[in-house]
């Protein structure tokens, strides 16, 4: 009876760690990655500055959706510090990590890693060209030419100070330079058929936001010399300025109205017709027919924004909260027309950039 009782145990037993054991595995297994859809909306969250590491978050727009740090999850490492951006180009995802000068290369639908491209100094935002070909800005003040094939550097073409956001125009491609970490004031230009300079533009301090209008027009938005909530006698008004792709004459020059009140960022509608930037106070609109800047807010928010993003699938406004910039952020959408909220969501930590499919 004894010898009986005993061995009952060790069935009941076995049944339990294995029951216990089925568990954690199901717990432990990634979310599953759904294939393509036209229904996913790409955010880079930067991560924790100087430690800790970047991620990626999904938004499906159809089922209102969140899957988080979804690199990770799938191939079982971490993006490192810090996720700068995010670009789809021929079904492949290229996720730029800024202090970790890389970026890594997943495939679109599972987001399973393909390649690493290193040695990049301090990348910032990667812009295909054609199918063997892409630009990615860098901190070195160049922008590095990728070839797609092998996933290298192969060249690098100067640029101005600290080198941002890139605008493709015909032939063309438009680099913002910055400033890094100091004040930059120009545009260069490249042809990138010959991966040259043609030319350099001169323009209002800090350009920090780039958009081509449906006039083929470009528009920049100059944050000017300084920072929001921290005015300095030395700060300057932004700008907004219009330029003619083909001559590079700058067409229309709306100076902001104070040295101590900075826009930031830039993102046109489906349209490309209307603009919408950063400001204090919230977001404001502007209509490219407009013979004045629009100081009328399109979206009230005092505490401000920190990412930007337009959706031509929905026509809504995305714009991100970083919060302290130490736990997860949100960000939040918003109706483009009425500037009415619509929903909002938690992601990874400082969410900065967006990709839409």
């Amino acid at each position: 009876m004894k010898k009986m009782k005993i061995t009952q145990l060790l069935i009941i037993s076995s049944i339990l760690i294995a029951t216990i054991t089925g568990c954690k595995k199901d717990k432990d297994e990634p979310a599953p990655i759904p294939q393509i859809s036209d229904n996913r909306v790409f955010i880079a969250n930067e991560g924790p500055f100087q430690t800790g590491t970047g991620t990626v978050s999904i938004f499906y727009r159809d089922s209102l959706k969140v899957l988080n740090n979804v690199f990770e999850q799938v191939n079982g490492e971490v993006l490192g510090n810090i996720v700068q951006s995010i670009e789809v180009f021929n079904e492949k995802a290229y996720i730029v990590v800024n202090n970790a000068n890389k970026i890594e290369v997943v495939d679109e639908k599972d987001f399973v890693s393909t390649a690493t491209i290193e040695g990049i100094v301090l990348p910032r935002y990667f812009l295909g060209i054609n199918n063997t070909k892409a630009y990615v800005t860098s901190w070195n003040n160049v922008v590095s030419v990728i070839d797609l094939n092998t996933n290298t550097e192969i060249k690098t073409i100067p640029t101005g100070t600290g080198p941002e956001k890139m605008l493709l125009s015909g032939n063309k491609v438009f680099v913002l330079n910055q400033g890094g970490f100091g004040i930059d004031s120009t545009i260069t230009v490249i042809d990138t058929q010959t991966d040259n300079v043609i030319a350099t533009i001169n323009v209002e301090k800090k350009p920090t936001g780039i958009q081509l209008d449906m006039n083929g027009k470009v528009w920049v938005m100059c944050s000017g010399n300084g920072w929001n909530g921290w005015p300095q006698p030395d700060d300057t008004e932004g700008h907004f300025i219009c330029i003619n792709p083909d001559d590079y004459s700058i067409e229309e020059d709306f100076a902001f109205p104070t040295t101590s009140e900075h826009p930031e960022k830039l993102i046109i509608n489906k349209n490309e017709n209307i603009l919408y930037y950063k400001y204090p106070g919230g977001v404001y609109s502007f209509d490219i027919n407009s013979t004045e800047l629009n100081l009328t807010l399109l979206i009230d928010r005092p505490a401000g924004f920190y990412g930007l993003g337009f959706d031509n699938s929905t026509e809504y406004i995305y714009a991100t909260d970083p919060l302290d910039f130490v736990q997860d952020g949100w960000f939040f959408r918003y109706n483009a027309v009425t500037g009415t909220a619509v929903d909002s969501f938690k992601v990874g930590i400082i969410p900065g950039e967006f990709y839409f499919n």
